[in-house]
């Protein structure tokens, strides 16, 4: 590409190298900022979908063409304090009323089938029932004895633009790569 302007071998040779360098790192950029993203899990809140230390892909390019759906397990941004990123499964839509009695979740009216803890689960320190505003949505953790997520003020229900992406592939540990539901 340079051989015709410039005629120093060694210098030519250096700006192909640079170049290429650039091309990789725009190329790197691009694919982090709008397809996809690497998060670890910090904490045992998504138990035992996802553990301590658990290294997960974050499809960032889905929700440009199909909405958050419930049961999707999303990352998003800590409210109080947005370097870090909280992994959380969606259990309401804007419009739905979500309701907590006797330690479990209501979703219009309907108790979730609660596959991942048979231990009533805390109120948080959210009035409920509430209705999940619209462009918003409402999040638990799988393990929802330790979870801080839409029940507690410090989280609140997740605003649509704040989504990163949606969790489809753990990475690390090696033992459970693969795609994950």
């Amino acid at each position: 590409m340079f051989k015709k302007y410039i005629q120093n071998e060694l210098l030519r040779n250096i700006l192909e190298w640079v170049f290429s360098i650039a091309i990789a790192v725009l190329i790197f950029l691009l694919i982090d900022n709008f397809v996809i993203k690497s998060a670890r899990v910090y904490g045992g809140s998504m138990e035992p979908s996802y553990v301590h230390h658990d290294r997960v892909i974050v499809n960032r390019f889905i929700y440009n063409f199909v909405d958050p759906q419930l049961g999707d397990v999303i990352a998003f941004p800590y409210a109080a304090d947005r370097s870090q990123q909280y992994i959380k499964r969606i259990v309401g839509l804007p419009g739905d009323v979500i309701d907590m009695r006797d330690g479990f979740v209501y979703r219009n009216g309907r108790r979730l089938d609660d596959a991942f803890s048979d231990e009533p689960a805390f109120h948080g320190n959210v009035g409920f029932p509430i209705t999940v505003e619209y462009g918003r949505f409402f999040v638990l953790g799988d393990n929802r004895q330790i979870s801080e997520d839409s029940r507690s003020s410090a989280v609140g229900n997740v605003p649509r633009e704040d989504i990163l992406g949606r969790v489809d592939f753990r990475w690390f540990p090696f033992n459970r790569f693969g795609f994950v539901h």
